[in-house]
């Protein structure tokens, strides 16, 4: 067997086969000697048919035999000769198999990239604060307020960033009027919607208008536009203010405090204070994960196949719906979601990929693994939050085909802590 290899492309290769006539000859000969010894025709017993008539009866399927065989056998001694791991299926060429002629054929394959895991460990990260100040519960104290907002009619005041407005809408175009609508209500904000038109500069144009005056400015129409003949063309849009309603926050209060179910508004702010100290703590672990990533990132570089960046997209979809479903979300409103995740950028993508396969290679190298006792214990966590069974969750991850995804993710994961460990952190 005569082999040569050619690259394609990144992690491409080109493999290009001649078998000698010889090994053909000899696969054919023992092909047609198993078919006479196994098979029954009419008027024979079995293993006692002539050979010209079984060559005959079965020669195209005997012949098919010997060349899938043929392929199998090279194919798989070059890969294990040159050490070469498959990402994807292979594509053959054609393959044309004639007696008593050497056996050529090409197969394309793309593989996995092949790089070196070293110096991994003592990586210098720096830890963000976890230090809770008075302004933090202050912000959260006026967040938690803000919820609470009422809307109120503003008399005499002016518009500002935040208000919801009644206005009556008039659409121009080359001065004549295309639309009048009345009573139409807007959140003012920079980039809002009226006549199923994006105004970027509604703040802009409409801030500091009073109630019962009015203002006009320049705008595209958009396609969706409800008259089709003026969709795209320039227009003025005037909007008369009516009425403005303005959301008013509670007095942070003993009175707000107790409203919210606490003792006292110190009882409250103690609250706030370790929720606070809580997601500032999380928010510190993922960015030491995150700067080991980008850190692994800018040390190991390699190229990556097509075809294995768009398979990682479905990883990748996964991963997301299953940060989805932690956070509460209901299954069916997690598919309808599955395409829009499916179009992330292809650097986002081709990022993930990388770290999970440099991931991988020292979890490998470490001998880290997840058991399937700790799989068990993920998917009993899962059915938890959902009060649900862990059988239900099980089924469901196993019609999904995501069981194998919960693995590498959770495999992932103990790599990461195995490394933040091994870290050397400023900051602790």
């Amino acid at each position: 067997m005569n082999v040569t290899i050619e690259d394609a492309g990144p992690c491409k290769k080109v493999l290009k086969f001649e078998i000698p006539k010889e090994t053909i000859e000899s696969e054919f000969e023992k092909k047609t000697k198993e078919a006479c010894d196994t098979i029954e025709l009419p008027g024979f017993r079995k293993g006692r048919a002539p050979r010209k008539l079984v060559e005959k009866r079965f020669g195209p399927q005997i012949k098919e035999d010997v060349k899938q065989a043929v392929i199998s056998d090279c194919y798989q001694k070059a890969l294990e000769e040159n050490k070469m791991e498959p990402a994807g299926d292979p594509q053959f060429g054609e393959i044309k198999l004639e007696v008593g002629e050497p056996f050529i054929f090409d197969v394309t394959l793309e593989v996995w990239p092949t790089f070196e895991v070293n110096n991994y460990k003592g990586i210098n990260l720096k830890r963000a604060s976890v230090v809770v100040t008075d302004d933090d519960v202050q912000r959260a104290l006026n967040d938690m307020a803000f919820r609470k907002a009422q809307l109120e009619v503003i008399k005499n005041g002016k518009v500002i960033k935040g208000d919801r407005i009644i206005c009556d809408c008039t659409v121009e175009v080359d001065n004549n009027s295309v639309l009048e609508d009345k009573d139409i209500e807007i959140n003012v904000q920079e980039n809002t919607e009226i006549v199923k038109t994006k105004i970027v500069d509604l703040l802009k144009n409409i801030e500091g208008t009073k109630s019962g005056h009015s203002c006009t400015f320049d705008a595209q129409l958009s396609d969706n536009f409800e008259r089709e003949e003026y969709r795209g063309k320039d227009a003025k849009i005037t909007l008369q203010v009516n009425e403005i309603k303005r959301p008013v926050a509670p007095e942070i209060s003993e009175e707000f405090a107790t409203s919210l179910g606490f003792d006292t508004l110190e009882d409250l702010k103690s609250n706030i204070h370790k929720q606070v100290e809580s997601f500032k703590k999380r928010q510190s672990e993922e960015n030491l994960r995150n700067q080991m990533i980008s850190t692994l990132l800018e040390q190991i570089k390699f190229e990556l196949p097509q075809d294995l960046v768009n398979a990682h997209t479905e990883q990748k979809t996964y991963k997301h719906q299953m940060d989805l479903l932690k956070r509460g979300m209901p299954l069916d409103e997690i598919e309808k979601q599955k395409e829009a995740i499916k179009n992330a950028s292809a650097e986002s993508v081709m990022q993930e990929l990388k770290a999970s396969l440099i991931l991988n290679r020292i979890a490998e190298k470490e001998r880290i693994f997840v058991t399937e006792g700790e799989v068990e214990q993920r998917i009993a966590d899962i059915a938890r939050a959902y009060n649900t069974d862990s059988a239900q969750v099980r089924k469901q991850l196993q019609h999904q085909g995501s069981l194998s995804y919960l693995r590498n993710e959770m495999r992932e994961d103990k790599t990461l802590e195995f490394l933040i460990k091994e870290a050397h952190i400023e900051g602790q």
